[in-house]
């Protein structure tokens, strides 16, 4: 079962909010910070926070701006989501130049890429569960990778 983390910077909530709304209607789970001030006070809380939710969920899709440039927590979360194979795609606000590290990844530029990404991502994981009787690392690695080539030509 799929369920995303949806990355943003505070600045970026109505585009967060729009992704929250297409994968509501598609009845994929997600996660979407609305951050109470108590956590925010502290580094290590907000850490802890951050990283309990990131290791529910099994993609990623961070938003992007140019205020995006700015924040500390959206490549942290990038960071780990990478350090664990998960799918992830960008969405672009605007017509952002994406630093290097995002590059590689899908880019969704409007709502409706949303069920294009679902669509991908449920077909290429059936492909896969048919395929394989158990998940190990570099299974996970071939599958996110195919996962991005089939994106990639819907987008």
């Amino acid at each position: 079962m799929i369920k995303v983390f949806i990355s943003h910077k505070r600045e970026d909530s109505y585009a967060a909010n729009k992704i929250a709304n297409e994968l509501k209607a598609l009845n994929v789970p997600y996660y979407l910070d609305i951050l109470d001030y108590s956590v925010t006070r502290s580094g290590k809380e907000l850490t802890d926070h951050i990283k309990r939710n990131l290791n529910d969920c099994t993609d990623i899709i961070v938003v992007m701006s140019e205020s995006t440039r700015y924040s500390q927590w959206v490549p942290f979360e990038v960071g780990m989501s990478a350090q664990n194979d998960m799918p992830t795609a960008t969405f672009l606000q605007e017509s952002v130049s994406l630093p290097d590290f995002l590059v590689y990844w899908p880019r969704l530029k409007q709502p409706s890429d949303i069920r294009k990404y679902i669509a991908a991502r449920n077909e290429v994981q059936r492909e896969y569960a048919s395929k394989y009787l158990f998940e190990s690392a570099e299974i996970r690695r071939s599958q996110t990778a195919r996962f991005y080539d089939v994106l990639k030509q819907r987008l």
